[in-house]
């Protein structure tokens, strides 16, 4: 193989690896939903309201006329770092974020918590058992 010719096949393979990093960069993101077949029950916000306050702490936010719960930050273990969860109405139902954050540590300078992504296996824990609680009562 020539050597233009390599440099264009090496040219196209590097020109590949960065579109499909700058297209899962850009990937949207989408709530985790809480399944409930029948409609939700007229205590629904006090129920997830619960949940959320015995596995999260205290809410940073709770507007029943909205529909939204979020919790602050909490600590948690596996693996360690801080969580905090969102309950919320959205056009299909009720959804759930559930957001991770740990601390960083620079080779200089003071640690700083890192930018919060989703927690994929809490979200779906967290939406598990609010349709259990929204179901079961």
């Amino acid at each position: 193989m020539a050597a233009p010719e390599r440099r264009l096949r090496r040219g196209a393979a590097v020109l590949g690896l960065a579109l499909l990093a700058v297209g899962c960069g850009l990937a949207r993101y989408a709530p985790c939903p809480v399944v409930v077949a029948a409609p939700l029950p007229d205590d629904a916000f006090e129920r997830c309201r619960e949940v959320l306050v015995r596995d999260y702490g205290a809410l940073a936010e709770s507007d029943a006329v909205a529909f939204r719960l979020r919790s602050g930050w909490a600590p948690c273990q596996d693996p360690p770092g801080q969580r905090r969860a969102a309950v919320f109405r959205d056009a299909a139902g009720l959804a759930v974020v559930v957001e991770l954050r740990w601390l960083a540590l620079p080779w200089f300078g003071v640690p700083q918590w890192t930018a919060p992504r989703g927690d994929d296996a809490a979200e779906r824990e967290l939406a598990e058992r609010l349709a259990s609680v929204l179901r079961d009562h």
